[in-house]
């Protein structure tokens, strides 16, 4: 069918049709080399079928390294892909562009199992979702570590410029407006998106932005990368004189590295973005102090944020009470520490609250804040609740993206149907407006900061101005993070 034939800068794709839209998995969007920047997609000749998703990242999941997520069918270091689903029929003309950035601690997750069918027929807008290098791949100093700066920065986020570069190219082949882009994720995605939003590299490849579950705090500083990764040059046996070994060694032995320096790491991961002074500010204090991208912002997160976090094994992010008074004692003054602390109920209740507030809510939540004091804003907060694991971080995703099957019905607190569905389709619907139109509709307020208006997401939805306002001022627009190096 002619038009499933879409001609790129680097040759012809062949998709897909579905009922009411058309479909293209794993188009190539950029190659790279190991610790390489990403290049330009070499041509091919006549048309290629995308019929398929191409690989994910390769990954670990759990303590034990296994081949089949490091190199296999579904798995490699060739990954660098993305998706595209364009509605049949709705307005005419070409139509607004989301571009969807996965979560997964920048350590796991793929788009691939993210069906954009519905959000792109309900919405009419064209939907995009991108691979990434993720883990040691992506997000390794090794380029300062051993004084080898032909290694950039940054490796995973180049790839996500990358792919908005591509979609700046060649989306209007696709049905989609390569001047109405707005990027769009969660957790590790939404942090994501608030990078690329200080990112003068990513400016003018989007003209909005989606930030769930996430800001720029969960990150690392330069002095913590730098040591991170000296530490996976210990145990991969590298120096500076090393790059080739590096680049060619058996990744198994990479993602056993990683393992290692996850073990050792305690309320931390051992791979994530960092404050490079190139492609992102130079500091957590710069990002807090750079204007952001002129872009209209919807940004939120779940109420119960870290409960996934308490019932998953090991001490991936702070939770416990010791924890996150020396992260306060250690970042804040003494009187803001002592201000914060005092804002929450020495109970179970008040220690998840905490948490959950200083990794996702108030990160979120002060950086959309930021944001609102020049450029439109919208905010929310997830408050529907699972019966286990409340309103937990990624509780959302279960709701928000059609998944199937009965583990996902457990996950999401039971089957995709009734209230729960209908919450599902008004979260997509305000989502796709604001791709639409730059604001999710004319029932929600804007977000300002004399005026902090909140939707709040649940069965049956509802605004609140300042919610949670004592906590928020005792927080007084500051973030805390288990990323930096103390001294």
């Amino acid at each position: 069918m002619a038009e499933l034939i879409v001609q790129t800068k680097a040759g012809a794709v062949e998709g897909a049709a579905r009922p009411g839209l058309r479909r293209w998995r794993g188009i190539p969007y950029a190659r790279a080399e190991r610790f390489g920047a990403p290049e330009p997609v070499a041509p091919w000749p006549g048309v290629r079928s995308t019929q398929d998703f191409g690989k994910q990242c390769a990954q670990q999941y759990g303590p034990k390294v296994r081949r089949e997520t490091l190199d296999s069918a579904d798995y490699g270091e060739d990954c660098l892909y993305l998706n595209v689903w364009t509605p049949d029929g709705g307005a005419p003309g070409l139509k607004p562009v989301m571009v969807w950035i996965h979560g997964g601690a920048f350590m796991a997750g793929s788009a691939n199992p993210y069906d954009a069918a519905a959000l792109a027929r309900e919405g009419d807008i064209v939907v995009v979702t991108i691979n990434y290098r993720i883990g040691v791949l992506g997000f390794v100093n090794f380029g300062d570590a051993l004084g080898l700066p032909t290694i950039p920065s940054n490796l995973g986020l180049r790839d996500q410029i990358a792919a908005l570069e591509w979609v700046r190219d060649n989306i209007a082949g696709f049905g989609g407006d390569p001047g109405k882009v707005t990027i769009c994720g969660q957790s590790a995605g939404s942090m994501s998106v608030s990078l690329l939003m200080l990112s003068p590299k990513a400016r003018s490849l989007f003209h909005g932005a989606i930030a769930q579950s996430g800001a720029v705090s969960l990150i690392h500083d330069r002095e913590r990368s730098i040591q991170d990764a000296r530490r996976f040059a210990e145990l991969l046996g590298v120096n500076q004189g090393d790059f080739e070994a590096l680049r060619t060694m058996d990744i198994a032995r990479l993602i056993e590295a990683q393992a290692t320096v996850a073990k050792e790491i305690r309320n931390g991961i051992p791979a994530a973005p960092w404050y490079d002074g190139d492609l992102l500010p130079a500091s957590l204090a710069e990002a807090h102090a750079q204007e952001t991208a002129p872009v209209p912002l919807l940004a939120g997160a779940t109420r119960d944020e870290i409960r996934l976090f308490e019932l998953m094994p090991g001490d991936i992010l702070p939770s416990k009470w010791p924890d996150l008074e020396a992260l306060l004692h250690g970042q804040l003054p003494a009187t803001q520490a002592a201000a914060v602390l005092a804002a929450y109920p020495r109970t179970r209740k008040g220690r998840t609250a905490l948490a959950s507030d200083l990794t996702f809510v108030m990160p979120t939540r002060n950086f959309a804040d930021r944001h609102a004091r020049t450029q439109p804003t919208w905010f929310y907060r997830f408050d529907y609740s699972h019966p286990i694991a409340g309103a937990t971080h990624g509780l959302d995703l279960t709701l928000f993206w059609p998944f199937t099957g009965f583990k996902m019905a457990l996950a999401r607190g039971g089957p995709d149907s009734g209230r729960r569905a209908a919450l599902g389709r008004r979260m997509r619907a305000d989502v796709a407006h604001f791709v639409r139109h730059g604001r999710p509709g004319s029932d929600w307020p804007a977000y300002a900061p004399d005026s902090r208006n909140v939707r709040i997401y649940g069965l049956v939805d509802r605004l609140e101005t300042d919610p949670e306002a004592a906590r928020f001022a005792a927080w007084a627009g500051r973030d805390v993070t288990p990323g930096l190096v103390r001294g």
